[in-house]
Order: structure tokens, then C-alpha cells, then sequence
């Protein structure tokens, strides 16, 4: 039994080998916006660790294991990784790493959490991705900008059958994002949702209000305690 007393949650043991791969973050930029800037305030461990309790998907926070550069991945390998949070608080630039936000079954945790982040801070931009590898790719985006200008976009990816809400062409004016820059990374706003670039929109969408360079951060992993949905949930998004 693991050292929480909650092992009995999980339906696998710690060390079973996850089966799929993926990628999860939610990043809050708060103004004023450091677009441009060279260099953002040194890692806030206090406040990060505030961030990971208040996180839905956290029931408790065990302990901070970790620091790690922010170009670095948390541990992702095992069962036990599962209830590894990674947060970066970079003065007014927030980064969560939380694999629960992955979940495809339909409750949609990182558009929850977009959510309840924008009502709690409603002038800071939103950004949210996670995909999830299986025999094809599952994407959740949701961009949120603070002049209630909103996105958010669930599917698979090549497939027609896509949960969407708001235009992509709506956040490129409104996060300012020219049709060069879009032609430049490949992002055609046309495209069916199955095969627009996602990602790379976001990434222009962040790119106009915050460094995107993570070159020199630092971000905590703490060792968190899932409930028993969450765990659930977990296994299903990355092991069974």
C-alpha cells in the first residue's frame, strides 16, 4: 500500500507499464502579457504547490519529488507516474501538467478546467491541449481569450465526428495571429477539424501573448492522491 493509503483505488499496480502516450497542459498567461520577453521571474514553488491542491483532479497533494527543467518530461512509464502533477508558476505565466486532463471518455477535464481557471481570473488568456496515442490520435483543445472570445475542439484525429465550439478563425483575429504566420505553421483554418493543426494554432495563439521559449524554466512534480473516479478514469485514458 502505498504511502497515502489510497493504493486501493487503483485497479493496477504501481509498476504495470502504461500502454499509450500522450501529451496534457493547461498554460494561464495573466497580464501584462510578457510577449517578447527575454526572460520570465524564477519558478514559484509555493504557489505552485497552491495550484496543484486546487486542481480537481488532485485530491491531495503528497509532496513536492522533483524539479525539472521545463523542456524536460515528467516520469511517464508506469501506473505510479499517474499521479505525478508537474506546475511551473513563472510570475504571471502558469503551466499544469496533469495527465488526468487527457481524459477522452466525454467529461472533458481540461475544458472543466479551463473554465473554472477563467472565472477565477477572467482578464488571463487560456490555453489548454492534450492528445492521447492510440490507434489514432484524440485531441482536446480549448483557447480562451479574456474578450470571452472562446474555443474548444474534441476528436480524433482524420475522423469527422468532432465535439466543436467556436471558429478557429475567430481566435487567429482575436489573439492577432495574420495568415502568414498561419501559412507559415502550416495551420489552414479551413480545414475539417479531423485535420486542422490544433497545435499549431494554440502555439500561435500563446506565441502572441507569452514567450514560448521554456529554455531555462524550472517546474515542480509533486506526488499527488487521486479519487477514486480520477483513478479510474486514469486507467482507462492510459492503460486499459
Amino acid at each position: 500500500m502505498g504511502q497515502d493509503g489510497a493504493e486501493g483505488i487503483w485497479r493496477h499496480s504501481a509498476e504495470r507499464e502504461l500502454a499509450r502516450y500522450g501529451e496534457f497542459r493547461l498554460t494561464v498567461v495573466e497580464p501584462p502579457f510578457p510577449a517578447g520577453a527575454d526572460v520570465l521571474p524564477d519558478h514559484d514553488p509555493v504557489r505552485a504547490r497552491e495550484v496543484a491542491e486546487a486542481l480537481g483532479t488532485v485530491a491531495g497533494v503528497l509532496g513536492e519529488v522533483s524539479r525539472i527543467e521545463a523542456v524536460e518530461r515528467m516520469p511517464f512509464g508506469t501506473r505510479a507516474d499517474l499521479d505525478l502533477v508537474g506546475i511551473g508558476c513563472w510570475g504571471g505565466l502558469t503551466e499544469i501538467n496533469d495527465p488526468a486532463l487527457a481524459y477522452p471518455g466525454g467529461e472533458f477535464p481540461l475544458a472543466n478546467l479551463a473554465e473554472e481557471v477563467s472565472r477565477r481570473h477572467p482578464a488571463a488568456v487560456v490555453i489548454g491541449s492534450a492528445t492521447v496515442d492510440q490507434h489514432a490520435t484524440h485531441h482536446t483543445q480549448v483557447i480562451h481569450h479574456p474578450d470571452g472570445t472562446r474555443l474548444f475542439a474534441s476528436g480524433w484525429a482524420g475522423e469527422g465526428d468532432w465535439d466543436l465550439a467556436g471558429a478557429p478563425r475567430e481566435i487567429a483575429v482575436a489573439f492577432g495571429v495574420g495568415a502568414d504566420e498561419l501559412e507559415e505553421r502550416g495551420v489552414d483554418l479551413d480545414a475539417e477539424p479531423g485535420d486542422l493543426d490544433w497545435a499549431g494554432l494554440a502555439r500561435a495563439a500563446l506565441r502572441s501573448v507569452s514567450p514560448l521559449l521554456r529554455t531555462g524554466r524550472t517546474l515542480s512534480v509533486f506526488r499527488v492522491r487521486r479519487d477514486g473516479r480520477t483513478a479510474g478514469d486514469l486507467e482507462e485514458t492510459w492503460i486499459d
